[in-house]
């Protein structure tokens, strides 16, 4: 199975995290207006969230297939469940 986010939807979730971020998290006013600041800088076109969206795909890709079990058929007709 492959997962792909694409860059908007990439710039939704790095939206709502920083948002949980601010809101929730025992943070510092300047490490809140550090993450404002971040956010207002990143745009759904910008290099930042490009690299942002290769990295979830990356992550996000390799935790699947660390833990998605597969189906192999072998010899004789029966099937066998293995990680990959």
């Amino acid at each position: 199975m492959i997962v792909l986010f694409e860059e908007p939807e990439a710039w939704s979730l790095m939206m709502l995290a920083s948002g949980i971020a601010i809101d929730s998290a025992d943070l510092s006013d300047e490490g809140k207006e550090a993450i404002r600041r971040w956010r207002t800088g990143c745009d759904e076109k910008s290099t930042t969230v490009r690299k942002l969206t290769d990295d979830i795909n990356k992550a996000l890709n390799a935790r699947i297939d660390a833990k998605f079990l597969r189906r192999v058929k072998l010899t004789g007709g029966r099937a066998e469940t293995v990680r990959k």
